[in-house]
């Protein structure tokens, strides 16, 4: 393992962490588990990364992280399991291979296991099958932090529905806890430095409007 994928799979567990902490503290807030929220199942048909991984990192443990190739394997398996045509079939490999423009050889490889995927076959089958970019290449801490993100979104709209006054009074802590933090997180597993500063800008320029309003309000 090379320096730069141990600081990957770090920063990724640290954002999976911090994700299920935060969406515990909601959780509880609104009188649930978090248990409740992050069904294992659920997020490894999200992901494609296995239930008993998606488990052990829920738990914060150290999972190990499978070579691309079984990566990509075990992922386009959920694909194909999860988007089926009307008739609840399987896309074959010659229609994958026709609508993805991979030759057929190609992908009856890929299926196999008997080729390494590129990042343009990836690239190719998520687009057919609808998937996000890095769907198939992700790390599984990080695929799974991506999942819990959309989870821990919901969790914030129920409360601010739910209890429109605690967010008010509780606005700075709020915004620490789930909006700082879970940028900064977030914004740690951009690809470039360009995605970053963008992010960084977008906090800068929103920091300063919350001031100009607080200050405002006084």
């Amino acid at each position: 393992m090379t320096e730069d994928s141990s600081a990957s799979e770090a920063r990724a567990a640290h954002a999976l962490t911090a994700g299920v902490a935060r969406v515990a503290n909601l959780a509880a807030k609104l009188g649930r588990s978090c248990e409740d929220v992050l069904d294992p199942e659920d997020l490894h048909l999200a992901t494609g990364v296995p239930v008993a991984v998606v488990e052990a990192l829920l738990r914060g443990e150290n999972a190990g992280e499978p070579d691309i190739q079984e990566r990509f394997m075990q992922r386009l398996e959920v694909i194909r399991a999860t988007h089926v045509k009307e008739n609840k079939r399987k896309h074959s490999q010659a229609q994958i291979a026709k609508m993805t423009g991979i030759s057929r050889q190609q992908i009856n490889a890929l299926v196999n296991g008997e080729r390494r995927p590129t990042m343009d076959h990836c690239a190719r089958i998520e687009r057919f099958f609808g998937r996000p970019a890095g769907f198939l290449q992700s790390l599984d801490a990080e695929a799974v932090a991506n999942a819990v993100l959309p989870l821990e979104n919901a969790l914030l709209k129920e409360l601010a529905q739910r209890e429109p006054s605690v967010m008010t009074i509780s606005f700075k802590e709020i915004l620490a806890g789930h909006g700082v933090e879970g940028i900064a997180a977030r914004a740690a597993l951009l690809p470039t430095d360009q995605h970053r500063a963008k992010v960084a800008e977008w906090l800068d320029s929103f920091m300063a409007e919350l001031a100009s309003d607080t200050d405002g309000s006084d």
